[in-house]
């Protein structure tokens, strides 16, 4: 008992070594909790200058988005395709209905009589002068489910 009072009665230059510690402790303290809000303080600069990138890039998502949504306008699309391709909507006559769906495979599987065979030399001179030409062409035949 005697060494620990020994230790709060003990004096350095005139002052008791507990009392210095406090002090030192304290002001331990003092600059660490200044230091903690200088990195708060930063911490909260760059939360702002991120909540800020973040509006800037919602703002640009939604510009984008309706970019996109005047894009794709459906009237859009189809005054594009018939200016540029040549493109028109399906006439009611080129429509199937699924009742038909097996005379119209029966034709198209049939050999057209029509074609007449080309020579191999012709063939390949037709290819090489209009290679769109010999291509195939789509069908152009909509399939409509038949109302009960």
């Amino acid at each position: 008992m005697r060494g620990v009072s020994g230790l709060f009665n003990r004096r350095v230059r005139g002052i008791r070594l507990v009392e210095l510690v406090g002090v030192v402790l304290a002001v331990g303290m003092m600059m660490w909790v200044g230091f903690s809000k200088v990195r708060e303080g930063e911490s909260v600069r760059r939360l702002n200058t991120l909540n800020a990138q973040i509006a800037v890039e919602e703002a640009a998502i939604k510009e984008l988005q309706v970019r996109v949504a005047h894009l794709e306008r459906p009237a859009r699309i189809e005054a594009l395709a018939t200016q540029h391709l040549g493109m028109t909507p399906v006439k009611p006559e080129r429509e199937a209905r699924l009742e038909n769906l097996p005379e119209i495979s029966k034709a198209l599987s049939a050999p057209d009589k029509a074609v007449k065979p080309v020579a191999p030399s012709q063939a390949t001179a037709q290819a090489s002068a209009d290679p769109v030409a010999t291509a195939p062409a789509p069908s152009l035949i909509t399939i409509t489910e038949a109302n009960p």
